[in-house]
């Protein structure tokens, strides 16, 4: 178990680790460079001159294809506008696929992107070749197509597809998405809000469905609709050339989320994690998460930041170059943490798609280390909500039980003889109880009767701080009494009481030595308390 799940125990449902956005470019390996180009076109196709409306002709003819096909399949076909995420724009063509196979939309866009120029050159070769064209490589603004689709195995992806020579695309995929279909087909019963998993009935089936995106399925799936969606060639060029598709990773994700049963101690754990996290943000933090040595030589970004803090949903980014790890809130109950890389350089992995489980590992860890130095600096600043909820009430049956409050003398007294040294090693009844807090406190048989201890001992039993054994009438402390019951009556006695007799003549009660749990939560809960009143200015230093 990692250090926050424990620090939150039970109301962490679970915690996954998962790709989350994917980005690959693919190239096609034999027509990347000038001299490939020339091969294909002179010895393959048999073109002796390459002019521009050579080059043009394959873009034409790719763009024939596209407008012929869409409007026999009654694919819809956008112009993409400025200003609108593209995400939102096709969602609802999504909605008209079903859970099927298919071809969503089309958005066309026009981008800045690599391809071949032809051109004459000032100096006549010394062939004395007329038809001699130079072909080189440069960036212009030309269409691209943006293909969304619905995937069998990855659910909703996208593909650009740049329709000049060398005809790129760049695959979008999200790793969410993959597991949700996956664990779907497996009959996992799961509750998934746009791409973060916040219920499912297997946590440890979910973790494997997020094991099992690999680069082969990846490569796959990438392959199928490029063969589908992309420019084609004949079977004679493709025996000539290599015209296989190649791709490298541009941009990932990894994703750790930790999933809480409720939404109440997320928003102060989140709070809290902020605010350490922008006081000890710097070089040396942002070098211990990335694993990387940063030198005089370092020129990149280098900072932690809280973005879209006025939007209502912060995110915190710490920055090495241009990668990060961010954390942030969201759909209430997911505490999400995750790296993304747009540079696998950038933690000394290639770019290869086959080098992706080494970066998802170095990942992995960027997000282990951020959890555990947060998991450090929190576990003593989050009030997880436990005197919050002992305070509402609880249901028990048909029975409405009241919650445990400070000011309640009753109850904070009798925990205090439940919980005092000495006072009971294992089980007691009722009567034992009675007999010791009437004399403890000095009161009279009237003062408490055995009916009202027993209606506090219902209480105490409701919110899970007495247990009863068996069928008998003896009782026993929990686990979560001796916890709760020490802070309790510690914050009753010594906050809560007269604080300026406190301050003026200070009287704290000797240290005890024995080694029994119930003393040394005493012992543990008086020094907490001690250093918080001398902080406060309630009480001088020793």
């Amino acid at each position: 178990m990692d250090r926050l799940s424990e620090l939150f125990g039970e109301r962490v449902q679970f915690r996954t680790t998962c790709l989350d956005r994917i980005v690959l470019h693919g190239y096609l390996t034999g027509l990347q460079r000038p001299g490939q180009l020339v091969h294909f076109f002179h010895d393959v196709v048999g073109v002796a001159c390459i002019e521009p409306k050579v080059l043009q002709g394959r873009t034409a003819a790719y763009r024939a294809w596209m407008e012929q096909f869409t409007q026999g399949q009654g694919i819809p076909v956008l112009a993409a506008p400025k200003g609108v995420r593209k995400e939102e724009l096709v969602r609802p063509y999504y909605g008209k696929l079903g859970p099927h196979e298919g071809i969503a939309c089309v958005l066309t866009s026009l981008e800045n992107s690599r391809t071949f120029i032809s051109y004459t050159p000032q100096r006549t070769p010394r062939s004395g070749a007329t038809n001699y064209r130079r072909i080189d490589t440069g960036r212009k603004r030309f269409q691209h197509l943006y293909w969304y689709v619905w995937d069998p195995i990855m659910g909703p992806m996208s593909l650009r597809v740049a329709t000049y020579l060398p005809f790129t695309i760049t695959c979008y995929l999200n790793g969410h998405h993959f597991v949700s279909e996956r664990l779907r087909r497996a009959g996992v019963a799961l509750y998934q809000r746009d791409n973060a998993i916040l219920r499912v009935a297997d946590p440890v089936a979910l973790q494997a469905a997020a094991d099992a995106l690999t680069s082969a399925v990846l490569q796959e799936r990438c392959d199928y609709w490029a063969a589908k969606l992309a420019p084609q060639f004949s079977p004679a060029e493709r025996a000539a050339v290599d015209l296989r598709y190649r791709y490298s990773l541009a941009q990932i994700e990894l994703a750790t989320d930790v999933a809480f049963a409720e939404p109440s101690p997320l928003p102060a754990l989140f709070r809290r994690a902020v605010e350490l996290g922008l006081l000890t943000g710097g070089a040396d933090r942002t070098a211990h998460l990335f694993g990387r040595q940063i030198t005089s030589r370092y020129n990149g970004k280098l900072q932690t930041v809280l973005d879209r803090r006025n939007e209502g949903h912060p995110v915190l980014r710490a920055y090495y170059q241009t990668s990060f790890v961010k954390q942030y809130e969201k759909a209430e109950t997911l505490l999400r943490t995750e790296t993304c890389i747009n540079d696998p350089y950038h933690l000394n992995v290639g770019r290869r798609l086959e080098n992706l489980p080494k970066l998802v590992s170095r990942m992995a860890e960027t997000n282990q280390r951020f959890l555990d130095a947060q998991a450090e600096l929190l576990a003593c600043t989050v009030d997880q909500g436990e005197l919050a909820r002992l305070a509402q009430p609880v249901q028990v049956g048909q029975r409405r039980v009241p919650g445990l409050r400070l000011q309640d003398d009753r109850v904070i007294r009798l925990l205090d003889v439940l919980l005092h040294p000495g006072s009971f090693v294992a089980d007691w009844t009722s009567r034992d109880v009675l007999v010791r807090l009437l004399d403890r406190h000095r009161l009279t048989a009237t003062d408490y009767r055995l009916s009202q201890l027993r209606y506090d001992l219902g209480k105490l039993r409701a919110h899970g701080f007495v247990e009863r054994l068996g069928r008998a009438r003896r009782y026993r402390l929990t686990a979560r009494g001796l916890k709760l019951g020490v802070l309790l009556v510690k914050l009753r006695t010594r906050l809560l009481g007269p604080l300026a007799a406190l301050a003026i003549a200070p009287s704290p009660p000797p240290d005890t030595t024995g080694d029994s749990a119930v003393e040394a939560a005493f012992r543990q809960v008086d020094r907490a308390i001690d250093h918080l009143c001398v902080t406060l200015g309630l009480k001088s230093a020793a």
